[in-house]
């Protein structure tokens, strides 16, 4: 059988998903045919194009709030081309022309950007010409994304309609998008998509849909393939399926796709191209939804191979460097072989994560030796030797062993990922990652709160943590953590001390990014199962049919998370940039 893997919009347009590089070489390993694509940077190349900006214009000719980017229209369409092609790293000589004030039309972002740097006398943090003329550009991009929210307000940078798709009760709300006159974006989709389809003329087409912003980007396509070769057929999955879908009953999703696939998508996949029976994955029959449960073993990560870029075009992808910030940069600038080491999370103990859930419960790491030779094939192929590795949780052990066979093979690389910040991490391994490649690691520190670390079973202490930390920053490596409020129970004093924590590792350089994210009760976690633990109730759900994830819960919180978490982000932004270490942390979180 020959099948098209797509990856749908939108993601970050600096690198490929990992999804269909892994399924392309997995199923052609297994006898079929298999191709893949990526419309979500073909999507955005359509739109930062002169042609994308000139329809762009004429979609806006009308719209009073875009009066100031029709009036700068003119410079845009001089100037779109030739910044994307030095963020394509194809014209790096234009730097020295992209850094000159009046160069690029001035939209809203880049125009902050300016003042805000005279205000605080930044020259920009000392960037060089090279890296100021990538964060020019980037907020140059971010104006023109501005400009397009007005022709279509679902669209975002690195999103697509993300706040319908998520926990949607009903598919009517999505439904009703998709039967609704077309929008400039869905236009330019359907037409990618037709070319995408008379270019490979497959027999199966499967959409992966790792988040929510990803959804009615793929439904867009499908709607298109349903249209134009109804008896095409046609896969969903990834990871919005996996966590948001598991107890999917409503048939009319079924009227744009054939097949919805859960958890590990090898075997579902291969089936579906062997003409088999499905398994684990949703189909409609007889007008309602039935899952195909099976007890198969899954396919061991030993076991696949290096992850295969051909058909994706690697120097059409572009980087983007919005924030002033080197850990930030790394997720959306530079090209990264993305590199599972291991499925499932060594821990998987953490009570607000989805612990139930295959990707997580299934640990299946593989061996360094494996490790080393996926890393010396995708670097032939690619021409990169920039590797993420996208693990939940990178565990001491396997990173031990990892590295010992990166410095026995002399391999050159860089590569970054996401560890556990727990006591047992030896600073002598830190050291050897260092001397192996890695240049940043991200954690979660969550609550930054023992109390509450120990409560969610989180395996870390603050004293812990913060001694891995400094340990990571005195061998050169960057790093980010992931920060948690309004965690039930949690008080507005140990948020004070959380934030201090914040504020001292900053201060001290053992910390270089971090992000606060309000807590929020899914599903599948441990929280969930045992609420009485976490003093907290379940909150009435909205009945539901489509996607069920996060729920409603009540519980008595002695300040307003809210504000609270503005107040935190506040606090953490100046500190990513190097600022307000001398205000009392109290001062950030007053009423």
């Amino acid at each position: 059988m020959k099948l098209l893997l797509i990856t749908p919009p939108l993601l970050q347009p600096n690198t490929p998903y990992a999804a269909t590089p892994l399924l392309t070489v997995w199923l052609r390993q297994n006898g079929h045919e298999a191709a893949q694509a990526d419309l979500s940077l073909d999507l955005l190349l359509t739109l930062f194009s002169k042609t994308g900006v000139e329809q762009l214009c004429r979609k806006l000719a009308t719209n009073i709030e875009a009066e100031g980017f029709l009036e700068a229209a003119p410079d845009y369409l001089e100037t779109i081309d030739e910044v994307i092609a030095f963020l394509q790293d194809r014209n790096p000589s234009a730097a020295s022309t992209i850094v000159q004030r009046g160069w690029l039309p001035e939209g809203p972002n880049l125009y902050h950007a300016y003042e805000q740097d005279k205000q605080l006398g930044w020259n920009f943090r000392g960037l060089d010409e090279h890296d100021r003329a990538r964060h020019l550009a980037s907020l140059y991009l971010d104006d023109l994304a501005e400009a397009a929210k007005l022709a279509d307000p679902h669209f975002e940078f690195s999103r697509y309609a993300e706040k319908i798709s998520a926990s949607l009760p009903g598919f009517g709300k999505l439904q009703e998008i998709l039967e609704s006159p077309p929008t400039l974006f869905s236009q330019w989709l359907e037409r990618l998509t037709d070319q995408q389809i008379e270019n490979h003329r497959p027999d199966l087409v499967a959409l992966t849909v790792p988040f929510p912003g990803c959804l009615l980007g793929a439904l867009y396509i499908a709607r298109r393939i349903k249209q134009t070769f109804p008896t095409l057929g046609i896969a969903l999955g990834g990871g919005y399926a996996n966590t948001e879908l598991r107890e999917l009953r409503d048939p009319a999703i079924f009227d744009y796709v054939d097949y919805i696939s859960l958890d590990s998508g090898m075997l579902p996949l291969l089936q579906l191209a062997n003409r088999a029976t499905p398994i684990r994955t949703f189909v409609r029959e007889n007008g309602t939804v039935r899952y195909h449960e099976d007890a198969a073993v899954p396919v061991a990560h030993n076991a696949l191979p290096a992850p295969v870029y051909d058909g994706l075009e690697l120097n059409r992808y572009f980087g983007l460097f919005e924030m002033l910030n080197p850990v930030t940069r790394l997720w959306s600038d530079g090209r990264w072989n993305k590199l599972m080491l291991a499925h499932g999370c060594c821990w998987r103990r953490c009570e607000f994560c989805d612990i139930s859930i295959d990707y997580i419960s299934r640990y299946d790491p593989a061996e360094a030796t494996m490790i080393c030779d996926w890393i010396e094939e995708m670097i032939s192929t690619s021409g990169f030797n920039g590797f993420h590795f996208v693990d939940e949780s990178l565990p001491h052990d396997l990173l031990d062993g990892l590295c010992d066979e990166i410095l026995r093979r002399g391999l050159d690389i860089e590569w970054w990922g996401n560890i556990r910040f727990e006591n047992r991490f030896p600073t002598a391994l830190i050291q050897k990652m260092a001397a192996a490649g890695c240049i940043a690691v991200t954690g979660g520190l969550e609550t930054c709160h023992d109390r509450t670390l120990k409560l969610m079973c989180k395996g870390i202490t603050v004293a812990g943590a913060s001694r891995v930390l400094n340990d990571l920053a005195h061998a050169d490596i960057l790093t980010h953590a992931y920060l948690m409020y309004g965690f039930p129970s949690q008080t507005l004093e140990e948020t004070f001390q959380a934030l201090e924590t914040v504020r001292r590792l900053f201060d001290e350089g053992a910390l270089h990014s971090a992000f606060w994210h309000c807590f929020a009760l899914t599903e599948h976690s441990g929280i969930a199962r045992n609420p009485d633990k976490y003093s907290i109730t379940l909150g009435e759900s909205i009945p539901s049919d489509f996607a069920r994830n996060e729920l409603p819960f009540n519980g008595h919180f002695d300040h307003d998370t809210k504000k609270v978490g503005e107040a935190l982000r506040s606090a953490t932004y100046n500190y990513m940039h190097g600022m307000g270490f001398d205000v009392p942390v109290e001062q950030w979180l007053e009423p």
